[in-house]
């Protein structure tokens, strides 16, 4: 691998191939959004390559929660045109073309939902960082032209940029990207946790959130593997309760890292694989893996790197690094690394973890959690409604419909409700994240950074009621109504 720059832009290239595959890479996701702008990374995506004539090179280009890259594989010359047109697209972005792109983002958002690894960073981090992923947010309808062409001039710039090529640099290349410095990227807080908890999503598959400030440890991404590899061979092979174990890493920054461990289940078993998950864990903490488990682990690595790929992977790794500005380590410095695990470093890096494990359920599961495990809701909860205005539905909606029997209570601190189930919610107004207007205009829809969310209606609670919620609210989270409004996308709670 060789490193060079051009245009001021970090530039990794390989030989090895007659055909050229290259991406650009940028250094900004959706966890650089927020509520309001979840989707603008991804605009800016689609409005580049929209701006790019039609071709038959194989292109396209993908939005990260942490990175955002446009890559093709081609004809040197063909995949250099590509590189030079993204970053002058990027330079001027054809925002005529924003009312049709976000109508492709509708559509390409029709039919997905919040994946467990959404859930877990949701619980851990809320409505902010990489837990904005578990929600579709107001709209892509909402982003207006400014927001978008402030998003663009500040994270798709020269210094958040790198590239990686694999076969012939395109010759003459040129990377005419607006100039500008790396931004400085938000590390979101962590909601407090002196142990390990458990909780309940909406999220289909059961999962396991483990951090530690030590992103480099080799001993933990071992443990990590012999993790997934005891519960594949536990909850598929011998109970035939689950189809895959997977895991990913999430790098916030240099001295942070997510760790998700996510297993799906069977129909009706997703408490039995939730409390294999967390036996498992829980044993590798106390007596660590067998000699044998290391190895296999580690063997596993070594055939990653035999792998035809392994160079491209390399590639990729390097200009990723570059990018968002994290530490990059070699391939065969990875596997060296690995090679000197012993498992008293693996017992001791998993225990490190222990007090930060999140264990995440679908809120279908009939199971009450690791014995010992406090239960921490997903969402901000209240043992009871606080004092101040009472509003609620007419005396008649509420005997005749269930769903009705809702409460909403507005104070100097906050707002508070409590839903048909009889749970209370509440959300300090320091705490809203984003006011959105109803589809008709004449409510909204209250969401808060511990990701509850109340729907403020004159239909359900009155107008004095909306009057109140409208009057508290800081005015810089009131989202304007769209040019054409859609069903609202508010997290439940």
């Amino acid at each position: 691998m060789q490193r060079t720059r051009i245009d001021g832009v970090p530039v990794f290239t390989a030989g090895g191939r007659q055909r050229t595959t290259a991406a650009l890479v940028f250094g900004v996701g959706l966890r650089d959004e927020t509520f309001a702008t979840i989707e603008v990374t991804h605009l800016v995506e689609h409005l580049a390559m929209a701006a790019l004539p039609r071709t038959h090179l194989r292109c396209n280009a993908v939005t990260d929660v942490d990175s955002t890259a446009f890559f093709a594989t081609g004809r040197p010359e063909a995949v250099g045109a590509f590189l030079e047109g993204v970053c002058r697209a990027l330079a001027d972005l054809p925002t005529g073309r924003l009312a049709a792109e976000a109508g492709v983002l509708q559509a390409e958002g029709c039919g997905t939902g919040s994946s467990t690894v959404s859930a877990l960073w949701a619980a851990r981090y809320g409505l902010t960082g990489p837990g904005l992923t578990v929600s579709a947010g107001p709209g892509p309808e909402h982003l207006d032209e400014e927001t978008v062409r402030a998003h663009a001039a500040r994270w798709f710039v020269r210094g958040n940029a790198a590239v990686w090529c694999h076969g012939p640099l395109p010759e003459g290349l040129r990377l005419p990207l607006p100039a500008g410095p790396r931004p400085v990227r938000h590390v979101p807080v962590p909601r407090p946790q002196d142990g390990p908890v458990w909780t309940r999503t909406d999220a289909p598959g059961v999962g396991l959130l483990l951090a530690t400030a030590a992103p480099g440890d080799a001993a933990l991404a071992v443990g990590v593997g012999v993790l997934e590899e005891r519960v594949r061979e536990r909850a598929r092979h011998a109970s035939g309760l689950s189809y895959a174990v997977d895991s990913l890493t999430l790098d916030l920054a240099a001295d942070r890292r997510e760790v998700a461990v996510v297993v799906d289940a069977r129909t009706g078993r997703d408490g039995e694989v939730a409390d294999l998950l967390w036996r498992t864990f829980a044993q590798l903490c106390a007596d660590g893996p067998t000699p044998e488990e290391v190895a296999h682990a580690v063997a596993g690595l070594e055939a990653e790197h035999d792998d035809e790929d392994a160079a491209g992977t390399e590639l990729a790794d390097a200009a990723y690094c570059a990018a968002v500005g994290l530490p990059f380590r070699a391939a065969a410095d990875t596997l060296a690394a690995w090679r000197a695990v012993t498992p008293a470093a693996v017992t001791a890096a998993l225990r490190g973890t222990e007090p930060t494990a999140v264990l995440a359920v679908p809120d279908t599961a009939s199971w009450d959690g690791p014995a010992g495990v406090p239960r921490r809701p997903l969402c901000g909860t209240l043992p009871e409604l606080p004092a101040g205005t009472v509003f609620r539905p007419r005396l008649l909606r509420r005997l005749l419909d269930p769903a009705a029997r809702v409460a909403l209570v507005v104070s100097d601190d906050g707002l508070a409700h409590t839903d048909a189930d009889g749970d209370v919610h509440g959300i300090p107004w320091a705490r809203v994240e984003a006011v959105v207007p109803t589809e008709d205009g004449r409510g909204v829809s209250v969401v808060g950074r511990d990701l509850c969310g109340v729907r403020v209606h004159p239909d359900l609670y009155g107008r004095r009621a909306v009057a109140a919620v409208t009057g508290r609210v800081p005015a810089a989270v009131v989202l304007p109504r769209p040019r054409a409004a859609e069903p609202d996308t508010v997290p439940a709670g």
